[in-house]
């Protein structure tokens, strides 16, 4: 339970890591996460959480994907996987989603930071964004149903706040800013979301059109291209190796490269 220099992980050692990172006061911060590539903490998830907000400090906002994938169409889902003669179901019980108590599927840090006290949260029902801080609300005020992750959205609020990005202990494959940039190129991958809604008593289910997933076609390779331009800052927090940048330089670069790659 020791980190790799033998001093036992603390919510001081977390700190003192991001800000040799780089993590800056009164930042904006889109946090990407695993808990378990950050190793054994004392206090776990939220020591994690406590570190983040302690290092932007009152002036600095934190956000966290919440993303509940679970809410759609039971068809789709990649874990559990529905058999077909259970499908309908699954879908006539099929809770919809509710901001306040439905809980994300991004894991244990994101989880964590959703329950926190002044966190807020945006209302999609599948790619909802939380955040806390300074720009909580203007970030998370709107979120339009179709192409949930592009311009309009908590996505395009973080681009133009010039945000930065934390990935601890994930890749780029994780990092939805990629999602947001390609949502703003002419030729984009696309998909149709399906998930239910409730009004009156009355179960209806909503069709929209969103970006598709990347399944680890395109996003590893664009972090890798921007690993090597040298720009972002790397280092480690707690055993994770962690990667911060701007958003808006990720996004302008990831933009360049969907046009060429997309139109092949």
């Amino acid at each position: 339970m020791l980190s790799i220099d033998g001093s036992v992980p603390t919510e001081a050692g977390l700190r003192q890591d991001l800000v040799r990172l780089g993590v800056p006061v009164g930042a904006t911060l889109m946090v990407h996460s695993s808990l378990r590539s950050i190793g054994w903490v004392v206090g776990g998830a939220p020591t994690v959480v406590r570190s983040l907000l302690n290092v932007v400090g009152d002036s600095g906002t934190v956000a966290m994907p919440a993303a509940t994938p679970l809410c759609a169409d039971p068809a789709t889902w990649a874990s559990p996987r529905v058999p077909e003669e259970d499908l309908e179901t699954v879908r006539e019980h099929l809770p919809v989603f509710d901001a306040e108590t439905t809980p994300t599927s991004m894991g244990a840090i994101p989880e964590t930071f959703r329950n926190w006290p002044g966190t807020l949260r945006s209302n999609h029902p599948l790619e909802s964004v939380c955040a806390r801080g300074p720009l909580a609300h203007d970030i998370t005020r709107a979120h339009p149903l179709a192409f949930s992750e592009g311009e309009g959205g908590p996505f395009g609020r973080l681009y133009d706040a010039e945000s930065w990005i934390l990935l601890l202990g994930v890749g780029f494959n994780r990092c939805t800013a990629l999602h947001y940039a390609e949502s703003l190129v002419s030729v984009r991958r696309l998909t149709t979301v399906r998930f239910p809604e409730e009004e009156n008593g009355n179960r209806t289910w909503r069709e929209v059109p969103n970006v598709a997933d990347d399944n680890d076609t395109h996003f590893p390779v664009v972090g890798s291209h921007y690993l090597a331009t040298g720009g972002p800052r790397l280092g480690s927090v707690g055993e994770a190796d962690a990667v911060l940048f701007p958003m808006r330089e990720l996004v302008d670069f990831a933009v360049k490269y969907f046009e060429s790659a997309l139109l092949r």
